[in-house]
């Protein structure tokens, strides 16, 4: 009974203890720091460096910079802990005055430090100069020069008969060889004028120009719901290293290049799909020991039926759940001719071995690519996700990215290439998303003219 009351009477004194905390802030005052001290200035496209030393202050918190672009636009700070500060965003090569201030942890401001800037060519400025507009099938494309990889818009609007301009669409980009085309325009001629713009809302002087976009159209794989394309001389596509036919499982459905042309771009799996796989490099090279090895690149050529010239071309990937889970290839060429390709008997001594030293890249079939020489290419690809979402995933969930994969995969034909016909079109096939080279694609889509 004593202990018990022993223990009752620690209880209030442990509970009153409990109460004081120790306050561990930094203790406040109204003693301004020392004065920054410049020690350079490092003019830069669109900005400056300034470089400077701090007091030696015990409760120094960092510097600030305090500036605007003009007299008529709004001030703005900008803080640092280190020994400078970067400013950007200037849209001129004038003169001006950066004011620095020492910060401590009162928030007690310094005397104000001045320092000169003269910021270099404002990059919008740089992308302008190499900015350039020209026709293209259904559209134009703009093409430009970004060395600094500096974030900019570029705006396109049509221009009515009386200077009324009005916003046809605007593409973003930071990338350092930039291009875009705007599609869907009338083939007829019209005027457009083409803006830069960066982040902070500064603009370079427009690019005028009156244009007339070629008329464009699908480069259809049936006619009257007869057939037209066809893997190139199948039954020998082995000499060239090209795709073939998995197994007997795989239904004719499957195998049947009509599945590219019928129209429907993304449907569930019993909507069928073009399914092919590669062998192991075994069945290429039979004086090879049985090996478990896939040949990358993979190849497959498609006689198209007639000449055509081609301006873009897309396609949509098997669905699967999760959306981007099946084998999907993100990087990839197009090539084309206008003559028929080598027939195996032309290639060496007409054998396999010689043929797949011309037709392949691999490396155990000593391949040369030579093929090439004879080719154009008519599309370097990759596809990049708008998100931002590695090519590499093997899937995807979010609505913007859902919508960028059922809406197919679109790439352009080199613009150098849009103009010239081929008949004969062949497809490198260089990295997909999971192992084991398949290929499950529901539509295979070609836009450009039909050669005269």
């Amino acid at each position: 009974m004593k202990k018990l009351f022993f223990i009752c009477m620690l209880i209030p004194s442990f509970l009153w203890n409990c109460t004081e905390v120790k306050d561990w802030s930094d203790p406040k005052d109204d003693v301004p720091p020392g004065a920054v001290t410049i020690v350079g200035v490092d003019n830069i496209n669109g900005g400056a460096v300034i470089r400077y030393a701090l007091p030696a202050d015990p409760d120094l918190l960092g510097a600030k910079a305090v500036y605007s672009f003009a007299e008529s636009e709004e001030t703005m700070e900008v803080f640092s802990t280190t020994d400078s500060i970067v400013l950007e965003g200037y849209a001129d090569t004038l003169e001006h005055t950066v004011l620095l201030y020492a910060v401590d942890k009162s928030g007690n401001l310094s005397q104000s430090t001045p320092a000169i800037i003269h910021p270099k060519t404002p990059p919008v400025e740089i992308v302008r100069k190499t900015l350039t507009l020209y026709a293209v099938f259904g559209g134009v494309r703009a093409v430009w020069e970004n060395p600094l990889k500096k974030p900019i818009a570029i705006s396109l609007y049509t221009v009515d008969s009386i200077g009324n301009r009005e916003l046809y669409e605007r593409h973003y980009s930071s990338i350092e060889q930039g291009g875009y085309t705007f599609r869907e325009l009338p083939d007829t001629e019209q005027s457009f004028q083409l803006e830069v713009r960066d982040r902070w809302e500064h603009f370079a002087a427009p690019l005028d120009t009156v244009l007339t976009p070629l008329t464009e159209t699908e480069i259809l794989g049936k006619v009257d719901n007869v057939l037209v394309w066809k893997l190139y001389d199948e039954p020998n596509a082995v000499y060239r290293g090209d795709i073939l036919n998995s197994n007997a499982a795989n239904t004719a459905s499957r195998n049947n290049l009509a599945i590219l042309c019928d129209g429907i771009t993304w449907s569930d799996a019993s909507g069928g799909y073009w399914y092919y796989r590669y062998y192991q490099e075994k069945y290429y090279i039979p004086s090879l020991p049985a090996s478990n090895v896939y040949l990358y690149p993979c190849y497959f050529t498609i006689d198209m039926g007639v000449p055509a010239k081609y301006s873009r071309f897309a396609y949509w990937s098997r669905p699967r759940n999760p959306v981007y889970s099946a084998w999907v290839w993100y990087e990839l060429e197009l090539w084309g001719t206008n003559s028929a390709p080598k027939n195996y008997s032309e290639i060496g001594d007409g054998s396999r071995e010689d043929n797949l030293k011309y037709w392949t890249e691999w490396s155990v079939a000593e391949g040369t690519d030579a093929w090439k020489n004879d080719w154009k290419k008519l599309a370097d690809c990759e596809i990049i996700f708008p998100s931002g979402t590695p090519n590499t995933s093997t899937g995807v969930t979010s609505a913007e990215d859902v919508a960028f994969v059922q809406g197919g995969f679109h790439f352009d034909v080199d613009p150098d290439m849009t103009g010239k016909p081929f008949r004969y079109l062949r497809f490198v096939l260089k990295k997909q998303n999971i192992p084991e080279p398949y290929i499950q694609w529901c539509e295979l889509s070609f836009w450009g003219s039909y050669a005269e």
